[in-house]
C-alpha cells in the first residue's frame, strides 16, 4: 500500500467493489485470490448485452430441467459444499455477500451435474449477473422480507437435493427462480 502510495481503506473499498463484482474471492486467514471467469460471447458480444429478463428467462428453464441429474450423480462432497453455501448466505450481513454465496450456491448445483458443457454455459450466465443493470435491479428488489423469502427457498432446494428428492428439488427452484424474476422485474 504504502508503495502506491494509497490509504488502507481505499484498499479495502477498491477490494470490497472487486469482490462485489465477483472477481475476487477473500477468504479470512487464507488470503485473496483472483476468480476465473469464462467470458463467453458472441462475436457481437449478446452475452454481455442480455438483459436482466432474458437471463431470468434462460435461468428458469436451465435449473430445474437439471434436477434429475443432480439428485443421481451429486457427490457427498457436492452435497457439503452445496450446503456450505447455502449457510453462508443465511449468515451474510451484506447484500453482498449474501450475492456471492446465493451464486455460489446456484454454481455449485450447476457443477454437481458433471456436466462440463452446461457449467461453461452457467458461468457465461454468471458473468451477463455481473453487469451493472442486473446488480442495480437485484439490490432494488431485494428488501428484508425478500431476503427472508429467498433464505427460505435455498433451504428448501437443498432439502430436496439431501432428499434425493428430483419433483422436490425441480419444483423448489421453478418457485424461488420465478419469485427472484418477477421481484426484480416488478420491484
Amino acid at each position: 500500500m504504502s508503495q502506491f502510495s494509497a490509504a488502507r481503506n481505499a484498499v479495502r473499498k477498491a477490494l470490497s467493489r472487486l469482490e462485489s463484482e465477483g472477481f475476487i474471492d477473500r477468504q479470512v486467514g487464507s488470503g485473496t485470490f483472483v476468480r476465473y471467469h469464462h467470458n463467453v460471447t458472441n462475436e457481437d458480444g449478446s452475452w454481455s448485452d442480455a438483459s436482466p429478463a432474458e437471463i431470468n428467462e434462460i435461468r428458469l428453464l436451465i435449473e430445474p430441467a437439471i434436477a434429475e441429474w443432480v439428485v443421481v450423480r451429486a457427490t457427498r462432497s457436492d452435497v457439503d459444499l452445496i450446503r456450505k453455501c447455502c449457510s453462508n448466505s443465511l449468515k451474510a450481513k451484506s447484500i453482498d455477500k449474501f450475492e456471492y454465496w446465493a451464486s455460489e450456491f446456484h454454481s455449485s448445483i450447476i457443477r454437481a451435474t458433471k456436466n462440463n458443457m452446461l457449467v461453461k454455459i452457467y458461468d457465461a450466465i454468471n458473468s451477463a449477473r455481473h453487469q451493472i443493470e442486473w446488480v442495480q435491479m437485484k439490490r432494488q428488489s431485494l428488501t428484508a422480507e425478500r431476503r427472508l423469502d429467498y433464505d427460505k427457498d435455498h433451504i428448501r432446494i437443498l432439502e430436496a437435493l439431501e432428499s434425493r428428492n428430483a419433483a422436490a428439488l425441480r419444483e423448489a427452484l421453478v418457485v424461488h427462480l420465478q419469485a427472484v424474476s418477477h421481484n426484480m422485474l416488478n420491484p
